[in-house]
């Protein structure tokens, strides 16, 4: 019987997480929309719906500087804007434009075709066994946080 201790599950996931954000970064940077991978982490949580600039620094982990020096970023390119609570003037909310949602789509669609084509020599059995084993990680990751801005790529 083949038994893999957790140890040793988490050392192998890392290793393919590292993988695909290595890759699906390198396809970022072609892009003529060039785009770090914590920046589209934050389109990504601002896309699931207008939060503010705490929540965001909390969910990328970093502190209230480095997320408002990459919101800047964000809205001279104009992909979000910066606006007052609704409930509380005084805070600052973070909202994706229009043109921010077109960026965020073409640049998931270009991620997932990219990791599509470099999965495509799986075979069907191959695919249906990784989809559902990402199901069984996501289910288990996905209770420990905030995934409201995790796409929902694993389907049937």
């Amino acid at each position: 019987m083949n038994t893999a201790p957790p140890q040793a599950a988490a050392r192998e996931l890392l290793y393919v997480v590292m993988l695909v954000m290595r890759t699906v970064a390198a396809e970022m940077r072609k892009s003529r929309r060039r785009l770090e991978p914590a920046q589209m982490g934050s389109l990504m949580k601002i896309a699931a719906g207008p939060c503010s600039m705490s929540e965001l620094a909390r969910h990328q982990a970093v502190s209230l500087p480095t997320i408002s020096k990459s919101v800047d970023l964000l809205v001279r390119r104009g992909w979000v804007e910066r606006g007052a609570g609704k409930s509380d003037r005084r805070q600052s909310m973070v909202r994706l434009t229009a043109r921010g949602r077109r960026v965020l789509a073409d640049i998931q669609q270009r991620a997932e075709r990219h990791v599509a084509n470099t999965l495509a020599p799986l075979g069907l059995a191959e695919r249906v066994q990784l989809v559902a084993a990402l199901r069984v990680v996501a289910g288990a990751l996905g209770s420990t946080g905030d995934d409201r801005c995790a796409p929902r790529a694993v389907r049937a």
